[in-house]
C-alpha cells in the first residue's frame, strides 16, 4: 500500500466535507469566550492626563515677531521631560498623592496602576495614564496624579521647571478584556482544533471507501466492483424483505 502525499487541495476538501463540524466547533468556542469575557472576567478601564513640561525659560525666550524659542531652550525642555517621567516613575508622588486621596488608597497600588510615558521622543507632553475597574476613579486619581505633579516637581526638584496641566481625563477607554479580538481569536483556535481531530481521524481510517481509493491505494489492477443495489436509482434491483437478500422487481 502506498503513502498517499496530502495536498493543500486535499486539505481544502477535507474542510469543506466537514465545514458544518469546523462551524459548530468555532461557535462553540467563540460563545464560551464571550460568556467568559462578560460573566466572567472584572472589566478594567483606563483614563489619561497630560503635562505640559518646559525648562521655565521657554516662555522669556519667545520671540513674538519671528514667533520662535530659542532652539536651547527647546532641547533643554525635551531633556527635561524625559527627566520628568523618571521622576514620575519613583514612588514618592504616589505616596503624596495617597496621603491627599485618604486611607483606602496604597501608594504602591497607585504606582503599580498608573503609567507615565512620553508621547514621543520629540514630544513635551507627558501623559499620566491610570488604571481601574470604576471608569469614574479612573478618570479621578489621573487627574489628581497629573495636578500633584505640577507642584511636586519644581518643589521637590527642580525649581527652574514649569509643569501645567495640558488636559485632564475626560473619559475612560475599556482596555480589558477585549471581548472582540478574544472572541474572534477563540472561534478561529475552534475550528483549528477541530479540523486537527477530522484530520487525524480521517488520516488514520484505512477503510476503502470506493474505486478511486483502491486504485490510489494498491497497485494492483481492479477486477471488479459490488453495484451498491440499495441506493441505485436505476437497472430494476431492489433489496427484499423476504430471505432472498435481492431480487429483480418491477
Amino acid at each position: 500500500m502506498e503513502e498517499k502525499t496530502i495536498n493543500i487541495m486535499d486539505l481544502l476538501l477535507l474542510a469543506w466535507r466537514r465545514i458544518w463540524v469546523l462551524i459548530i466547533a468555532a461557535v462553540i468556542f467563540a460563545g464560551a469566550t464571550f460568556g467568559y469575557c462578560k460573566i466572567i472576567l472584572t472589566p478594567r478601564y483606563s483614563a489619561t492626563a497630560s503635562l505640559l513640561v518646559t525648562n521655565g525659560a521657554v516662555t522669556t525666550s519667545y520671540d513674538e515677531t519671528t514667533g520662535k524659542v530659542a532652539g536651547s531652550d527647546i532641547q533643554a525642555s525635551l531633556i527635561l521631560s524625559q527627566t520628568v517621567v523618571d521622576i514620575l516613575n519613583t514612588p514618592d508622588l504616589y505616596k503624596e498623592v495617597a496621603n491627599q486621596l485618604g486611607k483606602d488608597y496604597d501608594y504602591l497600588s497607585l504606582k503599580g496602576r498608573t503609567s507615565v510615558s512620553r508621547r514621543s521622543e520629540e514630544s513635551l507632553f507627558v501623559d499620566i495614564t491610570f488604571s481601574s475597574t470604576d471608569p469614574k476613579e479612573a478618570m479621578r486619581v489621573a487627574n489628581k496624579i497629573t495636578e500633584t505633579a505640577c507642584q511636586y516637581i519644581p518643589k521637590k526638584f527642580i525649581e527652574s521647571s514649569k509643569a501645567d496641566v495640558a488636559s485632564t481625563a475626560i473619559k475612560a477607554v475599556k482596555t480589558y478584556p477585549r471581548t472582540t479580538m478574544a472572541t474572534g481569536v477563540a472561534g478561529i483556535i475552534g475550528a483549528a482544533a477541530a479540523f486537527g481531530v477530522v484530520f487525524i481521524i480521517e488520516s488514520t481510517n484505512r477503510a476503502i471507501k470506493g474505486e478511486e481509493d483502491f486504485t490510489n491505494n494498491f497497485d494492483v489492477p481492479l477486477l471488479g466492483s459490488v453495484p451498491d443495489f440499495e441506493n441505485a436509482e436505476s437497472g430494476g434491483y431492489r433489496k427484499s424483505r423476504g430471505k432472498g437478500g435481492y431480487g429483480y422487481g418491477n
